[in-house]
């Protein structure tokens, strides 16, 4: 044992019973009274600095039932207490040189009343679901000159949000996609300085899994893939960490959509991550309506379908106006059931709700934390879109979240919240029915 940092991995990587019975450390210790009094302060306190568990969450799993996920710094899969039960975890992602830690699943029955990780409870799923919090594009944007300020937690106030989210009391958490944007490194004059970049572990911890590991361990989520997590972009971390199916190996450029159920509620998850922004690709439309025919087959209960890129938009940025994702429009925008009656997406760095006439209400929920596109915080009234008429759309530029709070059968208020929690705009929704004030 040559030095400190030696000390520090081999605590690290070694449980604590063997720890302390290491004859060779026990000499080294004897020696080293400051280190042995941190030490014993980090028994005594958990620190996350030397926990085996580096994060942990719960998410829906298709059909039914949850999926326990945990990332661990040693080389197995801890159990989990299932209703006072013990259960092992089986190994969902093996090793490798951009991700250096094992990833741990197990599946729990969604009516798990109890669940926890060495005695550290994990989120389970309420028996009635009544307030949804939805936030998206959450990411610290760095690509070259173009660089958000990391490390303010007002320029990049995920950490706000996330903590904002959790004293909203949701039952469930959607993220409509993209949590990585640290594409390059950190320019010298900006204030990101020691920022991660690309695909791999560290980018993951510093763009998601650590500024929301406390909101997190608090509530299930449901995971939409986005376009940065396409493959090219993040799509490894996507597979490992947050998607719902088993981690294939080689990266699929579109996953097959899947369904959730919660008590009279159906959430459609759909993978439109694949293609340049502002619309999904092109050769995808037929393979999106052959996957539209099977998942709004046989639809009864209210169902709201969850997309990274919205079908429709209204957005003058860039030099041209953007309408939405033409691909998804024209595969199954006008062939969806009269069940699904709301559409939730991201993808433009803004909040906007907009009451299709004809189709079900489009929001868009992608303020959660990257830099924000130019929307105006306004309302308007009586317009087209991409050929479907526009009864009213309320748009806000400002950072924040949404939460869903039910009222009534197939009736839900949504109020648009800013990172300080402070009211934007609240609308009701009944059916495919939208109506919003500020």
């Amino acid at each position: 044992m040559s030095s400190n940092t030696e000390l520090l991995q081999l605590y690290g990587r070694t449980n604590v019973p063997n720890f302390l019975r290491d004859a060779s450390l026990k000499k080294f210790m004897k020696h080293q009274a400051a280190w042995l009094t941190v030490l014993v302060f980090v028994l005594g306190t958990s620190s996350p600095v030397f926990s085996k568990t580096l994060n942990y969450w719960t998410q829906l799993a298709p059909d039914a039932g949850l999926s326990a996920r945990v990332i661990t710094s040693v080389d197995h899969c801890p159990s989990l207490m299932i209703d006072g039960k013990p259960s092992a975890m089986t190994i969902r992602a093996l090793p490798n040189a951009q991700f250096p830690n094992l990833v741990c699943e197990k599946r729990v029955p969604s009516s798990t009343s109890s669940l926890s990780l060495d005695g550290k409870p994990l989120a389970v799923l309420r028996s009635n679901v009544t307030k949804i919090a939805v936030v998206g594009d959450t990411g610290c944007r760095i690509r070259g000159q173009r660089a958000q300020a990391c490390n303010n937690k007002d320029a990049w106030p995920l950490n706000k949000i996330a903590t904002a989210i959790a004293a909203q009391d949701p039952g469930l958490v959607i993220h409509v996609g993209d949590y990585i944007y640290r594409g390059s490194p950190c320019p010298p004059t900006a204030d990101c300085l020691g920022s991660p970049y690309g695909d791999k572990m560290q980018t993951w911890a510093a763009d998601w899994l650590t500024p929301a590991q406390h909101l997190l361990s608090q509530v299930p989520f449901v995971f939409v893939r986005g376009n940065h997590e396409g493959c090219g972009r993040n799509g490894e971390g996507w597979f490992r960490y947050l998607a719902a199916g088993p981690v294939p190996v080689k990266c699929l450029a579109a996953s097959a959509p899947w369904k959730a159920l919660l008590a009279n509620l159906n959430l459609i998850v759909f993978d439109a991550s694949d293609g340049r922004a502002p619309e999904s690709s092109r050769k995808r439309l037929p393979e999106y309506r052959n996957m539209a025919d099977q998942v709004f087959k046989d639809l009864k209960l209210e169902t709201w379908f969850l997309t990274h890129r919205p079908l429709w938009a209204h957005m003058r940025a860039f030099g041209e106006v953007i309408d939405g994702d033409d691909t998804q429009r024209e595969a199954f925008g006008q062939t969806m059931p009269e069940a699904v009656n709301l559409v939730l997406s991201g993808h433009l760095h803004a909040f906007q709700a907009l009451d299709i006439a004809h189709g079900p209400t489009q929001v868009i929920s992608g303020n959660g934390g990257t830099l924000l596109d130019p929307m105006p915080t306004d309302v308007k009234y009586d317009f087209e879109v991409a050929g479907s008429r526009v009864k009213q759309a309320v748009n806000d530029g400002s950072f924040g979240f949404l939460m869903l709070t039910k009222t009534g059968v197939d009736a839900w208020r949504m109020e648009a919240l800013d990172a300080n929690s402070q009211k934007k705009f609240q609308c009701e929704i009944t059916g495919r029915q939208m109506a919003c004030k500020n």
